[in-house]
C-alpha cells in the first residue's frame, strides 16, 4: 500500500478570556479541518507542519508539543499518516482574507476557499471528521511549552585532513548545506535566541540561521570540546541558565554543541544520553514550571 507522509498544526489563540482554533474549508471534498498538507520531497514534518499552516491560512506559528500522529485511507486506497502538533500564532497577516488571494504565491489557495477561527466548541461542531476532533481535544489537553532545541555542529572536516587548530575547524561541504538546512528546522520551533560553543564548527552550523532570524550568537566557553568535556558540571550550570531563560522568558532557544559535550548538555534538560548525528536536533519542550513535557529528534536530510 503506498503511504503519504502528511503534517500540520492544531493552531490555538486567546482572545480575551476565550480560546480559538484556526480550522480550514476545502471546495474538493466541501468540508472543515484542520490545516495539514503533504511534506515535499526533501522536507521533513515540523516544517512541512508550519509552511502548510502558511499557505493555507496566511498565518505565520511556531510548533509547540507534538501530538499523536493520525492515518486512514485516501479515496484511492492510499494510507496516509498525518503528524501534528499544538501550534501557537506568531503573527496574522491575514494573507488568505478572501478565497481569492494571490494564487501564485500561495498555490494551497486553490484547495482552501475559506479560514476562520472558532471558538473550540463552534471548532469542534464544524470539523467533519472524528479524527480531527480528537486531535483537537489532545491540543487543548497539553500545556504551554517552550522549546530548547540541542543541536549537534554539522559535518567538520576530519581531523586528520585539517593541519590547522581544532578550534579552527570548518564545515565539510555537506556540513555546510546540513547548516542551512537547519533555517527551516529551527524557524519551525520559532527559536529567537542562538547560543554555541565558540569553535567554528558550531558558530558555522548555526550561522545560517542567525543571519535569516537576523540574529546574533552567544557563544558560552564551557560548551567547547576541551573545556566541556572534562566538567560536566558547569555544562550543566550552563544548561540550567538557559533552561530557566527559557521557561522564564518565553524565549525558544537553540544551543550548539560537541559530540562529547552532548552527554552533558541531554543529562541537564532530563534526557537520557543516545547517539545523535551531525546537525541532529533533540527539541525539549518545557512547561513553566521547567518540566519536560515532550521531546522530539529532527534531522537535516542531507
Amino acid at each position: 500500500m503506498r503511504v503519504i507522509e502528511a503534517a500540520g498544526a492544531v493552531v490555538l489563540r486567546r482572545t480575551g478570556d476565550a480560546t480559538e482554533a484556526l480550522v480550514v474549508h476545502r471546495p474538493r471534498y466541501d468540508d472543515w479541518s484542520l490545516p495539514k498538507g503533504k511534506l515535499e520531497p526533501g522536507e521533513i514534518s515540523p516544517t512541512a507542519a508550519v509552511r502548510e499552516v502558511l499557505e493555507e491560512t496566511g498565518t505565520h506559528i511556531r510548533l509547540q508539543a507534538p501530538l499523536d500522529a493520525t492515518s486512514y485511507l485516501t479515496p484511492k486506497s492510499a494510507e496516509k499518516t498525518v503528524s501534528w502538533w499544538r501550534g501557537t500564532v506568531l503573527d496574522d497577516h491575514q494573507v488568505r482574507a478572501s478565497a481569492h488571494d494571490d494564487e501564485d504565491r500561495y498555490p494551497e489557495i486553490s484547495e482552501v476557499d475559506d479560514v476562520a477561527w472558532l471558538s473550540i466548541d463552534e471548532a469542534a461542531d464544524r470539523l467533519h471528521y472524528d479524527l480531527d476532533r480528537t486531535t483537537l481535544d489532545q491540543a487543548m489537553e497539553q500545556p504551554v511549552t517552550t522549546p530548547l532545541i540541542i543541536v549537534r555542529h554539522a559535518k567538520a572536516i576530519n581531523r586528520k585532513d585539517w593541519h590547522g587548530t581544532d578550534p579552527d575547524r570548518p564545515l565539510r561541504p555537506r556540513g555546510r548545506v546540513q547548516s542551512r538546512q537547519l533555517i527551516n528546522i529551527l524557524g519551525a520551533y520559532g527559536i529567537r535566541e542562538l547560543y554555541t560553543s565558540p569553535w567554528l564548527r558550531c558558530t558555522a552550523t548555526l550561522q545560517p540561521y542567525a543571519l535569516d532570524a537576523r540574529l546574533s550568537s552567544t557563544a558560552l566557553a564551557i560548551l567547547n570540546e576541551e573545556l566541556g568535556a572534562d566538567d560536566p558540571a558547569g555544562v550543566s550550570e550552563a544548561m540550567d541558565g538557559l533552561r530557566e531563560r527559557a521557561v522564564v522568558e518565553h524565549r525558544p532557544i537553540a544551543v550548539c554543541g560537541h559530540r562529547p559535550v552532548l552527554p552533558a548538555m541531554l543529562a541537564a534538560l532530563d534526557v537520557p544520553d543516545r547517539p545523535l548525528t551531525t546537525a541532529e536536533c533533540v527539541v525539549v519542550h518545557l512547561t513553566d514550571t521547567a518540566a519536560v513535557h515532550a521531546v522530539e529528534f529532527h534531522r537535516p536530510l542531507a
